[in-house]
């Protein structure tokens, strides 16, 4: 078939999944040894792990595909809305229910492009990781970052929050990747940013003040963990960039 049609043939599984859950889907394909050398030590090892035997072969010919489904809108309009004070929790579970049936849906259709394909599924970090562990460190090697996958790939480009911004879906995205030998056309990063938008920023006090916090992502955890949710999310900065942000007006969920 070739490296194009390899292509669009995932692209066509994906959408089959994407249509078949009701979710709208975003891919690209980065270069296994690029994704590699952008992970942290102790990810590229759990990725070597992941890899087995075809480790080598991965190296020089393989490819990460980068797989997303987006946030329904509704999702996202019940993220930290207020309520006397304080917030509507009942709400915000909206989000948080809306983040384990991504997760899910992402595992199934991860799980079916790696079967097709004779690739191997890396699934969508699950619910309940943030509140396991006892300190956000603890967390990077059980895991391979699939926003280095999605930034490589074009899927999107690394926000201020460091979440993966889509020019069409925002950061409201969940990720999965699958690796594969299988020859595929590599689709580039893509060369927007955030520029001088800082919604993320305003919206929470740890992105704010990251650069003065000894760890501004643990402390973002502990916000997390507090917030009692029925997963571990939180949001504010994914509403933020959707609602807020200069690229407001192209974003459509």
């Amino acid at each position: 078939m070739g490296a194009e049609g390899n292509l669009g043939w995932v692209r066509a599984l994906l959408r089959e999944e994407a249509g078949r859950l009701g979710l709208r889907e975003v891919m690209g394909v980065a270069p296994f040894s690029s994704v590699y050398g952008a992970l942290m030590p102790v990810q590229q090892a759990r990725l070597r792990e992941l890899s087995g035997a075809g480790f080598d072969e991965m190296i020089r010919d393989g490819s990460v595909v980068s797989i997303a489904f987006a946030y329904p809108e509704y999702a996202v309009d019940s993220i930290a809305v207020g309520s006397e004070g304080g917030y509507d929790k009942e709400r915000w579970n909206v989000y948080a229910r809306e983040y384990i049936r991504l997760n899910d849906a992402l595992n199934e259709a991860s799980t079916r492009i790696a079967s097709e394909i004779g690739g191997v599924a890396i699934p969508a970090t699950t619910e309940g990781a943030a509140a396991e562990i006892s300190h956000v460190e603890d967390y990077y090697p059980l895991v391979v970052s699939h926003r280095v996958a999605a930034e490589q790939s074009g899927v999107g480009w690394r926000g201020k929050n460091e979440l993966i911004v889509n020019p069409g879906f925002s950061c409201a995205i969940r990720l999965a990747s699958v690796l594969t030998t299988l020859p595929m056309r590599r689709t580039p990063p893509t060369t927007m940013g955030c520029g001088d938008c800082h919604a993320c920023m305003d919206a929470c006090p740890c992105l704010r003040n990251k650069e003065r916090l000894r760890n501004y992502r643990e402390q973002c955890r502990l916000y997390i963990v507090s917030l009692g949710l029925v997963s571990d999310v939180c949001g504010k900065c994914v509403k933020a960039c959707y609602r807020e942000s200069v690229y407001r007006d192209q974003f459509k969920l």
